[in-house]
């Protein structure tokens, strides 16, 4: 999937189809800003492709490990900025060599 593909807006609708789950969870989420949305002309709302990604890994991390949505969105931000972080020590021991 190319990087533009993950930008792709679509509706609550097909959020639920690709994650098995019902448009008023996803709408829910949105509400809550535990998932992106973006605003589309005339004021409609729409998911980013790439959000079908998180809302599967907060999925698996409720059936797993039993956390709600909520707890899961904040385990998801942690690691994201953890990625980030060993990113940039990475970079900074590369300067230093």
């Amino acid at each position: 999937m190319f990087e533009d593909d993950l930008d792709e807006p679509l509706s609550f609708e097909m959020v639920a189809d690709i994650v098995g789950a019902r448009r008023s969870l996803v709408v829910r989420l949105a509400q809550q800003g535990l998932i992106d949305t973006v605003d589309r002309e005339g004021g409609e709302q729409f998911v980013p492709r790439r959000t079908v990604i998180r809302l599967r890994r907060m999925q698996r991390l409720r059936r797993d490990l039993g956390v709600n949505f909520a707890g899961a969105a904040v385990i998801l931000d942690l690691l994201n900025r953890l990625n980030e972080t060993n990113r940039e020590l990475a970079r900074l021991h590369q300067l230093v060599k």
